[in-house]
């Protein structure tokens, strides 16, 4: 394989292709350096820049798995209307089932701060729930990755209060900031040329995620310190969408992307509920690890009997039919 001698640092083109795994490169570098040597041939150092930086990217998309040809990007390209609806439907929880709650706290501090952290989560969520409709893919990763950023900032303030660490108080914020960041990295790792387009089928399930997602949220009553659910509807919470995830091993897409965006708001709530209600980690152990354990060993077995019928290359036998990226 050889290097072009265009615009381009030799070296950062090959740390670019060095994110690609070694079996698709023996197969693509070649093309792919080709390619590349034509797409620069008259750049300036700006696209030059951004030709590597796309190569590095699908680099590694490939090495993780998150192409279109994979099982994984598929089912996060099936998975990203319902996992942007929910995040939209769960940030306007608190404008439709606690009302009050908004009402009081913009009663309490008329400042501009509070009327800016009090509207700012429902206008990001209608916008997230308009884009995602429209099949603006672009604008739900942008407006998902500031949900994200401003959650992590939140939840970055928690950490630096007290000297000591209040972990209930960490898991606490985190329930209502980690959803955002883990929904942000889905949307993010979804193929894009798998995303779907705005029809009406793609409309309704966006539609039907943001009922959903707000419904399950306010159900849930999270944000309730007296947490009036017990333990076992969080577990249910946790295991059920997990297991739906399973199905993807035997080539069903569909529920495991439904698994994937019930996880996405389920996920933090119920670990911190469980362990909370498990009074520690020392209590939570001797459960957790049988329950671990048991769905290790349905992985393996769905894996076993999926793999029969299946047959579908894997990411390495993915390698040839790549399209070269530049």
């Amino acid at each position: 394989m050889t290097t072009p001698t265009i615009g381009a640092p030799p070296a950062a083109l090959r740390a670019a292709l060095q994110l690609f795994p070694a079996g698709y490169r023996r197969v693509n570098g070649d093309e792919m350096v080709a390619v590349f040597a034509d797409a620069t041939a008259e750049a300036d150092r700006s696209a030059v820049a951004r030709e590597v930086f796309d190569l590095a990217a699908y680099g590694l998309r490939v090495r993780l798995g998150l192409t279109g040809s994979s099982v994984i990007g598929r089912v996060l390209a099936l998975a990203a209307p319902m996992v942007a609806g929910a995040l939209a439907g769960s940030g306007l929880v608190p404008w439709v089932a606690d009302p009050d709650r908004a009402t009081f706290q913009l009663t309490w501090d008329r400042s501009y701060t509070s009327y800016a952290m009090t509207f700012a989560p429902a206008v990001a969520a209608m916008l997230l729930g308009a884009a995602a409709v429209l099949g603006r893919w672009t604008a739900v990763r942008v407006i998902a990755l500031v949900q994200a950023v401003l959650g992590l900032t939140v939840l970055a303030q928690a950490f630096g209060g007290p000297l000591f660490i209040d972990w209930w108080w960490m898991g606490y914020v985190g329930m209502a900031t980690l959803p955002a960041a883990l929904a942000a990295v889905l949307l993010l790792a979804a193929p894009t040329e798998l995303l779907p387009r705005p029809t009406w089928r793609t409309r309704g399930t966006v539609l039907g995620a943001v009922a959903g997602g707000g419904l399950l949220v306010a159900l849930q009553r999270w944000d309730d310190t007296t947490f009036p659910l017990d333990r076992q509807w969080f577990v249910v919470l946790l295991l059920v969408p997990l297991l739906l995830t399973f199905t993807a091993l035997r080539g069903r897409e569909l529920p495991a992307a439904v698994g994937v965006a019930v996880l996405s708001l389920t996920t933090f709530a119920s670990l911190f509920n469980i362990w909370r209600e498990s009074r520690g980690i020392s209590q939570l152990l001797p459960v957790a690890l049988p329950v671990v354990g048991l769905l290790v060993i349905v992985a393996v077995a769905v894996h076993r009997i999926g793999r029969g019928g299946a047959g579908g290359p894997g990411a390495g036998g993915d390698a040839g039919q790549e399209r070269a990226a530049a």
